[in-house]
């Protein structure tokens, strides 16, 4: 569906409302690999080892203020990072590939969940 014809105001609404769902999908998937619910096409557990901890480490130990960074989505979310992680952290999954990967948990009080 293109913007012909519609308000700039609507017209507006509907590429923020696009954007909002392609972040939405972002965090899923990222969240969905941090717990190791990794699809491969080659089903290698290197591989899919690797997505896990690149996963992780975007969650919790990414510094970056960049457009794309956890940090970020999240604020455009209008979600408190240091809150999704506290919550994240109590994930199973999450914790095993955290302690397996040897990542500690970056930012954000561990104790206040």
């Amino acid at each position: 569906m293109g913007f012909v014809g519609m308000g700039k105001e609507i017209a507006s609404f509907e590429v923020t409302q696009r954007l909002r769902r392609f972040w939405i999908a972002v965090l899923h998937q990222a969240i969905e690999d941090a717990m190791g619910n990794v699809r491969s096409v080659d089903n290698q557990e290197i591989r899919i080892g690797g997505i896990q901890r690149e996963a992780l480490t975007w969650i919790f130990n990414g510094i970056s203020r960049a457009a794309n960074s956890f940090d970020s989505i999240c604020l455009l979310m209008d979600i408190d990072p240091d809150w999704a992680r506290q919550r994240l952290r109590l994930v199973p999954g999450i914790r095993r590939g955290l302690d397996s990967a040897g990542l500690q948990a970056g930012r954000g009080r561990a104790d206040s969940c």
